[in-house]
C-alpha cells in the first residue's frame, strides 16, 4: 500500500475483540490517528493489513479518487450508482450496494447529504472474504 499510496498520514495498530490484529494506515486524516481504538476509521481512507500476513484486509474510502470496476465511487448519486451497477439499493443492515467475488466484496455504503442533492455514496469499502478486522461489524457479519 505505502508504495502505491505513499506513506499513511496517520497509523494504528490494533485488534478488535476476538479478530486477528491489524495495522490501519490512514491517509485524509486531518490530523486525526488513522481509526479508533477499536478500529473504526477517522480518515478519509483508511488501509486494514493484516499484522500477522501482512495482506490487505479491508480498505475504506470516502474519496473520490477510488473509482470501482462500474464506475462508482463515494460522493456519486445513488441514482447513477444503480444505474452503474444495474441493480437497486438495499436497505438491510446498510442502505446500499453489495458484489461479491471469490476473493473480495464491495459495499457501497449510501447516506444522506444535508443539501437537497439527496442521496449519494457516502463511501466504498472492499473486504477480503479470507482476512477480517472485524471493524465495520455491519459490513462483515
Amino acid at each position: 500500500m505505502i508504495r502505491v499510496a505513499g506513506p499513511p498520514d496517520a497509523e494504528r495498530r490494533g485488534r478488535y475483540v476476538d479478530y486477528p490484529p491489524f495495522d490501519a494506515l490512514g491517509y485524509g486524516c486531518d490530523g486525526k490517528p488513522a481509526a479508533t481504538k477499536d478500529g473504526l476509521p477517522r480518515c478519509k481512507t483508511v488501509f486494514y493489513v493484516d499484522a500477522r500476513s501482512g495482506k490487505l484486509a479491508l480498505l475504506y474510502t470516502e474519496d473520490k479518487r477510488y473509482v470501482d470496476t462500474h464506475g462508482v465511487y463515494p460522493g456519486m448519486s445513488t441514482h447513477a450508482a444503480a444505474r452503474a451497477l444495474r441493480r437497486a439499493p438495499f436497505d438491510g443492515c446498510f442502505p446500499g450496494f453489495r458484489l461479491d467475488t471469490k476473493k473480495a466484496f464491495l459495499v457501497v455504503w449510501l447516506g444522506r447529504r444535508r443539501s437537497p442533492s439527496g442521496d449519494h455514496v457516502a463511501f466504498v469499502v472492499v473486504h477480503s472474504t479470507r482476512l477480517n478486522p472485524g471493524v465495520l461489524d455491519c459490513i462483515d457479519s
